[in-house]
């Protein structure tokens, strides 16, 4: 009994580590962008560019995990979670790809957008579209319309570069 339950706990201890793993993250970035539906490039890419797949990882602004995800944010996409599963790979991936999902809807499947939004906000966005005039046609690099706000033009550039 005793050999058995040291077996069990260096199985459970290696899922553990196999589940925070940033080459397992890797892997589950790819699953989330493809049941979600949104582009694995772009996916992988913007998970990248937020975290280097390191999922304990808070910013100043407490956006928290692989997506970068704000608890407010995650609340508008999941009412249920808790903010403690946020560090969870599995569950930030699945809500921050549900929150490109829903971006992906708003803003006309445009990527620059998509990603301004995600990295700078909704209302800011919307803000700078409605200054600009701008009708938003899906194949257009709007990057340009962010060029003052550093942070999202980078954020934007290494993503679609």
């Amino acid at each position: 009994m005793k050999k058995f339950l040291i077996i069990l706990q260096f199985i459970i201890l290696t899922c553990i580590m196999l589940s925070f793993n940033p080459v397992t993250s890797k892997v589950l970035t790819y699953h989330y962008a493809k049941k979600h539906k949104i582009n694995p490039k772009l996916f992988y890419n913007q998970i990248k560019t937020e975290s280097y797949f390191r999922c304990f990882i808070v910013s100043k602004k407490e956006a928290i995990g692989l997506g970068q995800v704000k608890y407010l944010t995650a609340k508008y996409i999941d009412k249920d979670i808790k903010k403690w599963e946020l560090f969870l790979p599995w569950k930030n991936l699945d809500i921050s790809a549900r929150y490109m999902l829903y971006l992906q809807s708003r803003y006309n499947s445009n990527n620059s957008i998509i990603l301004a939004a995600y990295n700078w906000g909704e209302t800011n966005v919307d803000k700078v579209l409605a200054q600009n005039k701008i009708s938003i046609n899906s194949n257009t690099d709007y990057r340009y319309l962010f060029k003052d706000i550093n942070e999202t033009y980078q954020f934007i550039g290494k993503i679609l570069n």
